[in-house]
């Protein structure tokens, strides 16, 4: 029995050792051509076996909204499991995301702390863009050249820039046009990430007993 209990154990920590050994591989694209835009976020892991995607097809503005079409779906292996479309309004999202990022500086640390974390192996950011004028044409593809050294150098601050980033911008003299995409690939290791995730739970308590301090005080005896 003892010996069973011992081999047990040891291929729960092989199997523990192996998942926090993993990557979490997250793929990113973006595109942009006329009015059309599609954004499409691959996870990957436990060496493949999880997987998870979601594909933004349809963005559209009305009013002051941000309205877009979310497809998501996971899998188990080769096994699809979940499946799901539906139109969201994703001005209301961002305003409570930036809300909740702003006021809390705590938050702020452990998003700089984890990134720092990640490490971005493929970087590359096109752009295609005429504006029926040539002097103008030159003009802004210049000024997009800035924007794809801004964006490499935001990336290599906030993650582990392992690449060599590419990209391209490409004039069109004869028309008016603008065309983007965006692709990048990033890491982190699954116990990094499972840790990270307990370090947030952490901070929560943390500010949460700091708010209800700070509220009793207000309060007065």
């Amino acid at each position: 029995m003892a010996f069973w209990f011992v081999v047990a154990a040891a291929v729960i920590v092989g199997l523990i050792w192996l998942a926090a050994a993993s990557r979490i591989r997250v793929r990113v694209r973006y595109s942009r051509s006329g009015h059309f835009d599609e954004l499409v976020i691959i996870v990957r892991a436990l060496h493949g076996i999880v997987g998870y995607q979601v594909t933004i097809p349809e963005i559209m503005i009305r009013g002051r909204n941000l309205v877009y079409r979310r497809e998501s779906s996971a899998s188990i292996g080769n096994m699809p499991v979940t499946h799901k479309s539906r139109w969201r309004n994703g001005a209301g999202v961002i305003r409570r995301l930036w809300n909740i990022y702003r006021h809390n500086p705590q938050i702020q640390v452990w998003i700089r702390q984890t990134l720092k974390k990640v490490a971005c192996t493929r970087f590359r950011l096109d752009f295609r863009v005429g504006t029926g004028d040539p002097p103008s044409t030159a003009m802004l593809s210049g000024l997009l050249w800035t924007v794809y050294g801004c964006a490499v150098a935001v990336t290599g601050h906030a993650t582990q820039l392992k690449t060599t980033p590419h990209g391209s911008v490409e004039p069109v003299y004869e028309g008016t046009e603008f065309g983007m995409v965006w692709e990048a690939d990033f890491r982190i290791r699954f116990g990094t990430a499972v840790l990270s995730v307990f370090k947030l739970g952490l901070r929560a308590i943390r500010t949460g007993r700091s708010f209800r301090y700070w509220r009793q005080g207000l309060a007065g005896p």
